[in-house]
């Protein structure tokens, strides 16, 4: 083959190589192009037909709205294991200063009322019933059992009233935390329950059966579960 020959050939072969590239290439960029999503809107609303009436749809305050009630809108939902939470916060530092300071005065008392006993054993334990004081003795003994039973009594009161007041505060403080997370997160509803994997914390039937009825959700997709989010918020760490 002459090389006059040879060159036409070669260009001829790169010329086709170029236009089947090129062909290529506009095919691929027709492909992408057609699948680049684009927005609809904006519209007022939007207008879905249906068999016996349509439903619009509309925008309230960020919410989607399907009429004209206050309560016809798509509420977004979050969920948080209270019972952790609480049980968590009541175990805390600054839940269990309260009680120890509690639990030290009984402890002065109780000790106070131990020495005064070993002084009355100490003091009537050899009288003889026909002696003199021995009235006037058991009056005394009589008198200090009526005493120690008024003060556990009123102390048992305290310890109750106090624990009270403690699930009181720690809820108050769950429910701040919360409105934070769900203010920052644009959760509506946020609802209380036990998670179906937990394990049930009975000894009976009844108690079974209680822990069943605990569990709000049979099935529940894992993001509206904010308690992860709720322990950080209050400074707690998880068990």
């Amino acid at each position: 083959m002459r090389t006059t020959e040879r060159v036409v050939l070669y260009t001829a072969i790169a010329c086709l190589a170029a236009a089947t590239f090129m062909r290529g290439t506009e095919r691929h960029a027709v492909a992408t192009a057609a699948t680049v999503a684009s927005d609809l809107g904006p519209a007022d609303a939007v207008i879905l037909t249906g068999k016996d009436s349509n439903l619009t749809l509309r925008n309230s305050e960020g919410r989607i709205a399907f009429g004209e009630q206050p309560t016809a809108k798509v509420w977004s939902l979050g969920a948080v294991n209270t019972n952790k939470i609480m049980k968590l916060l009541l175990r805390s530092e600054r839940f269990d200063e309260e009680r120890k300071r509690l639990e030290e005065t009984a402890k002065a008392k109780d000790e106070e009322f131990r020495k005064r006993y070993t002084e009355l054993e100490t003091k009537y334990k050899d009288l003889d019933p026909k002696a003199p004081g021995f009235d006037a003795g058991r009056a005394e003994v009589e008198a200090f059992f009526k005493e120690v039973e008024g003060w556990r009594k009123e102390m048992t009161e305290k310890l109750s009233k106090l624990q009270a007041e403690q699930v009181e505060k720690a809820y108050r403080e769950m429910t701040a935390a919360v409105d934070v997370i769900a203010d920052r997160s644009k959760v509506d509803l946020v609802l209380r329950f036990v998670p179906t994997s937990q394990s049930f914390e009975s000894g009976n039937v009844a108690d079974a059966m209680l822990q069943v009825q605990l569990r709000t959700f049979l099935h529940y997709p894992e993001t509206i579960d904010l308690t992860p989010e709720l322990l950080k918020e209050l400074s707690l760490k998880d068990e």
